[in-house]
């Protein structure tokens, strides 16, 4: 982690105007807080800036390390609000933030251009009186709702996870749905983050939907897929969904509408494996997050244009490419002379752990299959 004083456009926004333009009002309702009429205790230790605001009935709570801002909410001692917006500056490096818990260090993944200004965004919202029962007991519904991964990576058995699933698909709750979102305040602070950010310069706003519900839901608010493998695996799950209530019954009559959490079930069923799956209920594509590594689904707005010039090597490689359509046209012949010594042998198949380099290759394992 940098020891440089971090800092971005994001973090010079005051406390006070991030709660009053980010929060939904009923947050503040319900613990009876009233931003104008109150002080914040303001401590700062590790690089970190806290704003803490306290009421009889709960708290808020906003830190600020200079690359992510992190607000979260309590009435009495029942989580409200998990909301957060962080600067990407740092993605695609070996540096990270005292705030940001799941670093993007990953070049392939999260590189970003010179000079481009983007920001993550992260809400969760949960009404208290709505919360499940069971969350921290294993093998009951509310465990298995509010930890889907769980029972489909962890500690998958597929007696438990088709009895869990069955109960959890008719109950109306979605995947990690430990209680019901807040009315509109997921979606005011989407839409008023997205204000702020164009505001103060950002060209663009990220969300990385862990599941295919999520997914749905920004894509309700012109979000958009940022790589195109990702939308056709959320089309093909749409597809499958469509077809799926388009199905008659042996009496000819056509399928009940599924609900939305009811269709976000199905999607998550597609991450068992495929021979525990009933032919009736596969789709044709499954999510593609297994959270095992840092090839996120991401989906973005666009806010302020970006201009990222002219590149000339660009330009004349873009001219050969078209000139490729025309049959007469006398290609440039490239010549790569070949070496009996490659330095790079000892490196091959490092960065993939699916891959084996010669020198993860023991004599033992080389010789098997020789005669």
């Amino acid at each position: 982690m940098s020891k440089t004083k971090l800092s971005s456009r994001l973090a010079q926004v005051p406390a006070e105007e991030l709660l009053s333009r980010l929060v939904h009002s009923s947050v503040f309702s319900l613990i009876g807080l009233s931003l104008k009429d109150a002080k914040a205790n303001v401590t700062e230790a590790d690089g970190v800036k806290a704003h803490e605001y306290v009421t009889d009935k709960g708290r808020i709570l906003l830190r600020n390390d200079g690359i992510r801002i992190l607000i979260e909410g309590w009435q009495g001692e029942k989580p409200i609000l998990r909301c957060a917006l962080r600067d990407r500056q740092l993605d695609g490096t070996d540096q990270s933030s005292p705030l940001t818990f799941f670093p993007n260090t990953d070049p392939a993944c999260n590189r970003l251009p010179e000079g481009f200004l983007a920001a993550e965004l992260s809400i969760y919202s949960w009404d208290p009186a709505t919360y499940l029962d069971g969350l921290d007991v294993e093998d009951s519904v509310g465990h298995f709702i509010s930890d889907p991964d769980f029972y489909a990576w962890r500690q998958y058995d597929r007696d438990t996870y088709m009895s869990l699933w069955s109960q959890a698909f008719f109950l109306g709750r979605a995947p990690w749905q430990m209680a019901r979102p807040m009315s509109a305040v997921p979606v005011h602070f989407v839409r008023q983050a997205a204000k702020l950010l164009k505001e103060i310069g950002y060209h663009r706003v990220d969300a990385v939907p862990s599941w295919y519900n999520v997914a749905r839901f920004f894509k309700t608010l012109g979000y958009s897929f940022t790589y195109g493998e990702h939308e056709l695996a959320y089309e093909g799950i749409r597809e499958g969904l469509n077809a799926f209530i388009a199905r008659k019954s042996e009496d000819g009559k056509k399928a009940r509408p599924l609900t939305r959490s009811q269709e976000a079930w199905l999607a998550a069923l597609q991450n068992i494996p495929a021979e525990h799956i009933p032919d009736e209920l596969k789709l044709p594509s499954r999510w593609p997050v297994t959270h095992t590594n840092q090839y996120w689904v991401r989906m973005h707005l666009d806010l302020n244009p970006y201009d990222a010039g002219h590149s000339k090597a660009a330009q004349k490689l873009l001219k050969k490419i078209t000139a490729m359509r025309d049959p007469s046209h006398s290609h440039d012949r490239v010549v790569v002379h070949s070496s009996g010594y490659c330095p790079c042998t000892d490196q091959l198949g490092a960065s993939s752990p699916a891959a084996t380099s010669p020198a993860a290759t023991s004599e033992a394992d080389s010789s098997e299959g020789k005669s």
